[in-house]
């Protein structure tokens, strides 16, 4: 291990002095071979000790040397694997323990599935803030990050958020962020990336990261990322292991419970399709018939989204929550309607992107499902598809059995029980123990109390 270290110092030196001397936007193919055999070299070094599990996650991710990438290093994916592409301008000026950290960095990325989530964040928030959300929510866990970096502390200072706390969710950052950025009232513009090609980035810039996932985000279905995703995690299981993250792995080969997003789906998929006569296509039984005129799709899809208020639901929760039922219905004709209730109905209103969802009203009511039930007969909305967010604590028994057909329970609560002997639709849980959620990986890599004391977190 101490002549892998020598032979990397001096790699090391000689490819940062011919860095250096470089003029050409390009790096030749020599130039190439050399960085990467050292890039081999890291990952060897990584395999020392408990940073073993990285190693084994790198291997199986193809590499490649560009300069119009704004950071160290970036992800991009393809239909069967995933290529970290290294920018020599910025990442030969870091020391080997910050490489190796880069290296985490972006693992961590693919592993949050930052990819998939920045993507439906990108409808509400600007780039700005979930680029830098992102780098926030990773950083926190890792050590010798070259000084550059994004970090909770100096984007606190940065944008002087009072209240920005440790080991929270990237959805969390993200909303804290996008608040400071508007009380500044800094230019919209700042908020979105400029995709003009720069050409080579020579410097960190933080308005540019990530440039690689909005370039193929749109490509590849979230099945698709989390399958290739998945792979690699178990492959990159077979090395040394914290008990921890051998015990997600473990749940992730059993056969996980269907989650709340795709039982919505099946429902959808199940409801009835309208048509409207129409002369600009023609009849599918009958084509050569010029007299018979065709049909096209016009059944909306009625939606209402309950929302129990009485502080079982934060408003992160509620807008990861509607997010997801936005993205399930993005190729749809649909009308959405949020009722917020706890022991009455607070407010009605309707919605057609995330942008349009409302802050929660305080209120110390206690939970009923009833007014939500009698809300919707009273105004002849029983025709819908109910989603009702709930902590599973209300009545036992309602007044009048609904004539609703379509109901789906997301219940938020610990105890993960609805209070109803007769329950009504079908019951699921937010977020279920062996399904993939938002931060299921930091709850296996972070075991509170423990990670700090890990090398391998380091």
């Amino acid at each position: 291990m101490i002549n892998l270290n020598i032979q990397m110092d001096k790699l090391h030196k000689e490819l940062f002095e011919q860095m250096i001397q470089m003029n050409e936007k390009t790096f030749d193919s020599e130039f190439k071979s050399k960085f990467l055999n050292f890039i081999e070299m890291l990952t060897f070094d990584l395999m020392d000790g408990e940073d073993n599990f990285f190693a084994m996650f790198f291997i199986q991710m193809k590499r490649g040397v560009r300069g119009d990438i704004a950071s160290g290093c970036e992800t991009e994916m393809s239909l069967s694997y995933f290529t970290m592409y290294f920018n020599p301008y910025i990442f030969l000026k870091c020391s080997i323990k910050e490489m190796k950290a880069l290296i985490k960095h972006e693992i961590y990325h693919v592993m949050y599935n930052h990819m998939k989530r920045a993507k439906k964040l990108s409808e509400k928030y600007s780039m700005l803030a979930i680029n830098t959300a992102m780098d926030v929510s990773v950083n926190q866990y890792i050590k010798d990050l070259p000084p550059w970096s994004i970090s909770l502390q100096n984007t606190k200072l940065q944008y002087n958020i009072i209240d920005f706390e440790y080991d929270k969710t990237l959805e969390y950052y993200v909303k804290k962020i996008q608040e400071n950025i508007d009380k500044k009232k800094k230019d919209e513009k700042r908020g979105i990336v400029n995709d003009k090609n720069f050409g080579v980035y020579k410097e960190f810039d933080e308005m540019n990261i990530h440039k690689l996932w909005r370039n193929n985000s749109k490509e590849f279905s979230e099945d698709q990322i989390d399958e290739l995703k998945n792979k690699i995690i178990r492959n990159a299981a077979k090395g040394k292991l914290p008990p921890k993250v051998q015990e997600y792995v473990d749940d992730m080969n059993k056969k996980a419970e269907i989650s709340w997003q795709s039982y919505l789906k099946r429902m959808i998929g199940t409801l009835p399709k309208g048509y409207k006569k129409t002369i600009t296509r023609k009849d599918r039984r009958q084509p050569y018939r010029m007299d018979l005129r065709g049909r096209l799709s016009n059944h909306v899809i009625k939606i209402v989204v309950a929302v129990d208020i009485s502080g079982s639901m934060t408003d992160v929760e509620i807008d990861e929550a509607m997010t997801e039922v936005f993205d399930i219905l993005r190729d749809r004709n649909y009308e959405c309607t949020i009722i917020e209730c706890d022991n009455i109905v607070r407010r009605v209103y309707k919605v057609k992107k995330p942008k349009d969802i409302r802050k929660k009203l305080d209120t110390k009511g206690g939970t009923s499902f009833s007014p939500v039930f009698e809300y919707l007969h009273k105004h002849r909305m029983e025709d819908c598809l109910l989603i009702y967010f709930t902590d599973g604590m209300g009545e036992k028994e309602l007044p009048v059995r609904p004539k609703i057909k379509k109901i789906l329970w997301v219940l938020t609560g610990q105890k993960g029980e609805l209070s109803l002997n007769r329950s009504l639709g079908k019951v699921k849980k937010l977020k279920n123990k062996s399904v993939e959620s938002f931060e299921i990986y930091r709850d296996v890599l972070f075991n509170r109390g423990e990670w700090a004391n890990n090398e391998w977190a380091k």
